[in-house]
């Protein structure tokens, strides 16, 4: 019997994992088992409750605000064992590595609109959606965090 539900239901799964995988691994440290349970259930509760999987950008916007909402509480523990994986060179290594110091230190309520700007690309209007805010306050939000995060660069920069 062929269910056209479960195709859309694949086709967001195969289009989201690995950027929301991301997300949680950024927001939660590096411990991928429980990234990936994160992830899993995440999806779970977003296509439970999506009245329509058909609006791709809705889906998403409930995908990332449930996946925020569960690694809200978590503790971190960061590692940064993945940079040597990378094929870049050393000199952009040091450089990831000192962003990454950098962002370990932020509060979780700063690292959000960060990386749902910079790594999803989403707009103030959907970051306020995703963490309950006005708009403006998603913008001050997202200036505030960025400032911070460059401050606690040249922090870093500024003891080695």
């Amino acid at each position: 019997m062929y269910n056209q539900n479960e195709d859309t239901i694949k086709s967001l799964i195969a289009q989201y994992q690995q950027r929301i995988y991301a997300l949680v691994l950024y927001l939660v440290g590096q411990d991928q088992d429980r990234a990936y349970d994160i992830c899993a259930s995440s999806f779970t509760e977003a296509i439970r409750e999506s009245s329509s999987l058909g609006q791709k950008e809705v889906f998403l916007l409930r995908l990332i605000g449930v996946t925020v909402e569960k690694c809200r509480n978590i503790k971190t523990i960061p590692t940064f064992d993945v940079i040597e994986l990378l094929e870049i060179s050393g000199a952009e290594k040091g450089q990831l590595l000192i962003v990454l110091k950098a962002l370990q230190t932020l509060d979780f309520e700063l690292k959000v609109p960060l990386f749902l700007r910079y790594q999803f690309n989403l707009s103030y209007g959907d970051i306020a959606t995703v963490m309950l805010v006005s708009e403006s306050d998603a913008r001050i939000k997202t200036a505030q965090a960025r400032a911070q995060l460059d401050k606690e660069i040249e922090r870093i920069l500024s003891n080695t």
